[in-house]
């Protein structure tokens, strides 16, 4: 009796067995597992993804770099060498301006005329050229241009003045349409730049005054030596 209740209880275990085997391997089964792996798969690709326009937003950013890089050098290998610094420079022309700044944008300090030795302290390569720091005394300095400038001595023009006759206005232009910037007294001497004759006829000179500026006087007034 005991034997064949046995024989039964195995035999439905087995059936048991069969018939969640069955249920799993049924197709609505398989379709469940099957979306359940979709699902994972359109999730990494979800996580993936921004990772991507990441790594490709790094890319772009590293060639832009790159290319600023190779820029950045061939300026670097255009561009001059720095020139040797002279310890003195020459004048080569009379009334050189001495400026306090390495551009014609900065105030005229000083003239000076042809063969004055100017002491170089340094240099400045700009836009207009090349620029020499000098000294001008002990608690001054200024800037010359080295195209008015030469690294060999050069012989000294004398340089010639103009000695107002009676006084005498200066003005801006070579006419006296033009403003008055100064008066000067009668035997005042003045640096003599240049002359020049209006379609009138009339006669001027272009001078310096003693305290740097530049202007023009009726030469009927003046006497150049």
């Amino acid at each position: 009796m005991m034997k064949r209740k046995s024989k039964w209880a195995i035999a439905a275990s087995l059936a048991v067995g069969m018939t969640a085997g069955a249920l799993l391997f049924t197709p609505s089964a398989m379709k469940a597992s099957e979306e359940v792996v979709l699902a994972s798969v359109d999730w990494v690709t979800s996580q993936l993804n921004p990772m991507k326009n990441d790594i490709a937003n790094l890319k772009a950013q590293l060639n832009a770099q790159q290319q600023q890089i190779q820029q950045l050098q061939q300026q670097l290998a255009s561009k001059p060498a720095s020139p040797s610094l002279p310890s003195v420079v020459y004048v080569v022309k009379n009334n050189a301006a001495i400026r306090s700044g390495a551009s014609t944008s900065y105030r005229v300090i000083t003239y000076k005329q042809t063969g004055a030795s100017l002491q170089v302290v340094g240099a400045h390569l700009t836009s207009q050229g090349l620029w020499y720091n000098i000294v001008l005394s002990s608690s001054s300095k200024g800037w010359i241009y080295s195209g008015d400038v030469s690294t060999s001595a050069v012989s000294s023009d004398s340089t010639k003045h103009v000695i107002a006759l009676a006084a005498v206005n200066i003005r801006k232009g070579a006419t006296t349409s033009y403003p008055i910037i100064a008066t000067v007294p009668k035997g005042t001497v003045m640096v003599y730049i240049q002359p020049f004759t209006d379609s009138k006829g009339e006669k001027w000179y272009n001078v310096q005054l003693s305290d740097g500026r530049r202007g023009w006087m009726a030469a009927e007034f003046g006497e150049v030596k």
